[in-house]
């Protein structure tokens, strides 16, 4: 009687770990034909000269702490709905570019930012070179981050790490890593703020 208990047990488990990975899958699937329309909207936009341009290019050049002389170039591309509320149009944050080249320490950053129709984080992708332990001893290291989001809220991520960008293999995060993925998922709020500080 006790096997058959626990074999119910496991079988309902697994049905259940079965369903929750193919409902993640779904959302990833869904967030990856998200990120994969945006990208096809940009380039059409981009390059056609009908089509009117929704998008901001800042250039910000800075001092970091720690770091030395950083340049930044951030990319907004958004959206421009009426809003009866405020009876105008508004503009609303659709997908964020944004690469930081530091001068001084010689390295460099790349960050996308995907938002869902509701304004909220879909997907964080950063590509970086940090010094990572190893054997002992520091070395630098290729990072690469995947932070996917159901309604604002993380439920997946991919970290691979590697010698160069053709090394790059699974790898779990750090708390270095970890810190990262913080900052990046913070910056959703503040690109948004900075845009309506623009243009609503």
């Amino acid at each position: 009687m006790r096997r058959i208990v626990y074999i119910c047990f496991m079988v309902a488990v697994s049905a259940g770990c079965f369903a929750q990975n193919a409902s993640e899958n779904a959302k990833i699937a869904e967030i990856r034909k998200m990120y994969d329309s945006e990208m096809e909207w940009i380039n059409i936009m981009l390059g056609d000269e009908t089509i009117p341009d929704d998008y901001i290019t800042a250039k910000v050049r800075h001092n970091l702490a720690g770091t030395g002389q950083a340049e930044e170039t951030i990319e907004f591309f958004f959206n421009d709905d009426f809003d009866e509320e405020v009876g105008k149009d508004v503009s609303y944050l659709d997908f964020v570019r944004k690469t930081t080249v530091y001068i001084i320490a010689e390295g460099k950053s790349y960050e996308e930012f995907l938002y869902d129709d509701a304004g909220l984080p879909a997907f964080y992708y950063t590509f970086f070179t940090t010094y990572m332990e190893d054997g002992g001893h520091y070395v630098e290291k290729c990072v690469e981050i995947r932070a996917y989001y159901d309604k604002g809220v993380q439920f997946h991520t991919i970290c691979k790490v590697g010698n160069d960008k053709s090394s790059l293999k699974e790898a779990p995060l750090t708390e270095e890593l970890e810190n990262q993925l913080f900052f990046g998922f913070l910056q959703f709020g503040k690109l948004k703020d900075a845009l309506n500080g623009m243009l609503n």
